[in-house]
């Protein structure tokens, strides 16, 4: 069913329109309503007071006379008032005007200033009616003498906050009106570049690629104009280039091929470069004595700064082994100094993971332990796996020792082989020293190993700012 979509614009923006005017009107209804409330509230306090502050004398002085005047008068004034009354200090009334509530809710809220509510049946009514009732105790030194009572008639009030109600609605009522017929106008202009789009789109779909859009327009629909002018040069192009193809194949290996000119090529090369490995001590206890949730928060504030820190260094993270890190150096982007990056992001993890586990520390939390192991030699690096899935990854012996050198390493520590302490001999402020000749799990070839002890001189100031900027603290890290 065809539904014109001038139409399907005015039913939207009129529901828009709808929507905010009504949301407007309850605003401001309530508002006004609050306001006109309040206001109520207000003179009521004042004015039980000011009866309260006039009784004082004549109650102290038992002058009923007095007293029924002044209650008498205000009732005649006030024409929102339908009862007042004084109270003597034992509750019961002195003088009074109008409909007083049980006496038992006048103890109830005797002994401080209290607004209640409270029903009455006048001779003048059929039924019920609710009043608001205000008590205030008159006080002489501190000492409570009597209390001053009026009773407000909310009709008025109700009356007041109905007119509101109507001529909010009927303010909302005539917006909407003018809302849907604007919205309709203009709803009917919008579609008219629409149907041009649509006729182009046909035309496109039926093969018809020298079709082009002669009018100019300045907004949104003149750049769409303009991108399937361009849109069918390209599939002008793409055909003219596809007939030239199949003169050279068959067709269906042409087709093949021009579907899939996107596609990464698998295989690898070879390369030089570091791979470092950040393995967590002890992880599947931890995780064994923790909901998945917590384990899941754990891991994430951990491996979120590891990873700020491989990029510090000009780094990528290649994946997450379970509760092992492993990252790259030196691929795919060409780095002449992948060793002594990866060496200081190492340093840098353990102070990041130093510096969060005092912070755990003093809320009572879990901290983590990570030992590093580090090697550089050549690789293959490239897209590994299907024409379905793959992935960017490295591949090779040097790769499998970092990952046998992270297990190595004590808790706390970078271990790195050989090969990367070549690398980095001539650094001097790196500081290393030799941990042994170890033959690592799954190797029968022996490797030197050396810890990475500390990063001294301006290299140690570049780190510590550099790991002031991942942790985003507020305090000075030294």
């Amino acid at each position: 069913m065809h539904f014109p979509i001038a139409y399907k614009l005015a039913e939207i923006f009129t529901l828009i329109i709808t929507l905010g005017m009504v949301s407007l009107g309850v605003v401001i209804a309530r508002d006004q309503t609050n306001m006109l409330e309040q206001q109520m509230v207000d003179a009521s306090s004042t004015v039980v007071k000011l009866l309260g502050q006039i009784a004082e004398e004549p109650l102290l002085a038992d002058d009923n006379l007095t007293l029924a005047g002044v209650v008498n008068n205000l009732i005649e004034k006030n024409e929102l008032l339908d009862a007042a009354a004084i109270y003597t200090v034992d509750l019961n009334p002195m003088v009074h005007a109008g409909s007083l509530p049980d006496p038992e809710v006048i103890n109830s809220n005797a002994g401080h200033e209290s607004m209640f509510h409270y029903s009455v049946i006048p001779e003048q009514y059929e039924s019920s009616k609710t009043l608001v009732g205000l008590l205030n105790p008159m006080q002489v030194k501190g000492t409570i003498v009597g209390y001053a009572f009026i009773g407000l008639d909310r009709t008025k009030l109700e009356a007041a906050k109905q007119q509101t109600f109507q001529t909010v609605a009927i303010a909302t009522m005539l917006l909407i009106l003018i809302g849907f017929l604007a919205s309709v106008v203009l709803g009917k202009r919008m579609a008219r570049p629409i149907h041009q789009l649509v006729d182009a789109s046909k035309a496109i779909a039926a093969g018809n690629y020298q079709f082009r859009f002669v009018e100019r327009r300045n907004d949104e629909l003149g750049e769409l104009m303009q991108a399937m002018n361009e849109m069918s040069d390209e599939l002008l192009e793409k055909d003219r280039v596809k007939e030239t193809f199949s003169r050279y194949v068959a067709p269906e290996v042409a087709k093949e091929v021009l579907g899939n000119v996107g596609q990464a090529d698998l295989g690898g090369r070879h390369v030089n470069a570091s791979v470092l490995f950040a393995d967590i001590v002890g992880f599947t206890t931890i995780s064994e004595n923790m909901p998945p949730e917590e384990v899941s928060e754990l891991l994430n504030e951990y491996f979120g700064n590891i990873a700020k820190s491989v990029s510090a260094y000009r780094g990528h993270v290649d994946k997450y082994i379970g509760d092992c890190v492993m990252a790259v150096f030196g691929t795919p982007e060409h780095d002449g100094e992948h060793a002594q990056n990866a060496v200081q992001c190492a340093i840098l993890i353990q102070q990041m993971v130093s510096v969060i586990n005092e912070k755990r520390r003093e809320h009572g939390l879990i901290e983590l332990i990570f030992r590093i192991g580090i090697n550089t030699g050549g690789m293959v690096a490239g897209n590994i796996g299907s024409a379905e899935r793959m992935e960017y990854t490295v591949l090779g012996r040097a790769v499998n020792v970092a990952s046998r050198l992270s297990g190595a390493a004590a808790p706390g520590a970078v271990l790195i082989s050989d090969s990367t302490y070549e690398a980095i001999q001539q650094i001097d402020y790196i500081q290393c020293r030799s941990s042994g000749v170890v033959t690592l799990r799954g190797s029968t070839q022996p490797v030197a190993t050396y810890v990475v002890d500390d990063i001294v001189g301006k290299m140690r100031h570049f780190m510590n700012f550099k790991l002031y900027k991942i942790l985003n603290y507020s305090e000075e890290i030294v």
